[in-house]
């Protein structure tokens, strides 16, 4: 079993947790509920839950052990008493995996699902990832006090403050975290039959990382997508930009009206997904043209604003991705989030070109 210390850790980081709900937990269809994350200064993911004839399946983790606790018990409380028998990770990233092991520890015979790509990537990088998430925090903790020392409303110092709580607490609870790998693994496709109705997962191609999964219900129509597709711009930091609308063309192939997406709100209908894809596309054409042509990166940091894509200008995306952005992340820099982000999106498209 996991050291006693462990569980001490947990069951602390969980009465911190469990008063303040972590989730906004949405019906999405009969059965079928979407658990929002509320924005925490570590971002967690949001969590798709799937109520089946005698258990649960739910797709994604978060970003710590007692994050995930906390969404049990909300479950336990909100949604239903069944025991979670099953949890997809939809791809390896922290903010979504590293609550796995609260999963083991409130169920021994529990299955954790992942993708064959998703289960290396977790072995090979997990540990860097946790590593890289625990360095980031002594550099937030100085934003938030600069932010604390020119606040000017009891609101904005509690607000401080909370974030303040939060990373320490983040911080303590991460340093003696227990790596927990999946059990089941497939290439391209798992089914889980059940009586309720199968749900059908799969690896549909490479798009915000290697291994991404989705879940279908075909009986409910609705899809969680992890993050191949989210309410706002995506992190390409180790994804593929080539290929990522291709997947989503082919995610778009089953027959779906609802999408529990890894961020951001439920999507019901496709419009949103649609706008997503095409972003992608766009952005990664404007920025291959400009590399060929040998424009530096810094320049196009610079000449690719929000207001010059049409993609992020049509259908009001833009204004949708910064809604998002305003409601489900905390944000510490500078300019704004979607110029952070676009800049972001285009320095990792640059560096991720040719693969493939």
């Amino acid at each position: 079993g996991k050291p006693a210390f462990l569980r001490a850790g947990w069951a602390r980081a969980q009465a911190q947790t469990a008063n303040a709900s972590l989730f906004t937990i949405e019906k999405v269809a009969d059965g079928i509920f979407a658990a929002l994350a509320k924005p925490q200064a570590l971002t967690n993911s949001n969590a798709a839950i799937f109520v089946l004839d005698r258990d649960v399946l739910v797709v994604d983790a978060h970003s710590k052990p007692s994050a995930a606790a906390a969404l049990l018990a909300q479950i336990k409380k909100e949604v239903t008493e069944k025991p979670v028998r099953y949890l997809v990770n939809s791809h390896f990233h922290w903010d979504h995996t590293q609550g796995d092991a609260a999963y083991k520890t409130a169920s021994a015979n529990v299955q954790i699902i992942t993708s064959d790509a998703t289960k290396q990537l977790m072995t090979d990088l997990q540990r860097d990832r946790l590593k890289e998430s625990l360095e980031s925090v002594p550099g937030l903790i100085d934003a938030v006090r600069a932010r604390l020392s020119r606040a000017t409303t009891a609101q904005e110092r509690e607000w401080c403050n909370e974030q303040l709580r939060q990373l320490a607490a983040y911080q303590e609870e991460m340093k003696s975290y227990p790596l927990e790998l999946p059990t089941v693994t497939f290439a391209k496709t798992h089914v889980v039959k059940d009586r309720s109705g199968e749900l059908q997962l799969a690896f549909n191609g490479k798009a915000h990382t290697a291994g991404d999964v989705q879940v279908f219900s075909p009986s409910k129509k609705v899809v969680a997508t992890g993050d191949a597709i989210i309410g706002f711009l995506p992190n390409l930091n180790d994804g593929f930009p080539r290929p990522w609308p291709k997947t989503i063309d082919t995610v778009g192939a089953w027959k779906f009206d609802h999408i529990v997406a890894g961020h951001g709100p439920v999507q019901h209908g496709r419009a949103r997904m649609g706008q997503f894809r095409n972003y992608i596309e766009d952005l990664t054409a404007r920025v291959e043209r400009a590399k060929m042509a040998g424009t530096p990166l810094a320049d196009l940091q610079k000449t690719i604003t929000p207001a010059s894509l049409n993609t992020l200008q049509s259908g009001g995306f833009g204004a949708f991705v910064t809604d998002n952005l305003e409601k489900f992340t905390v944000y510490l820099g500078q300019r704004t989030p979607l110029e952070d982000r676009l800049a972001a999106n285009i320095s990792a498209i640059y560096n991720n070109l040719d693969r493939v």
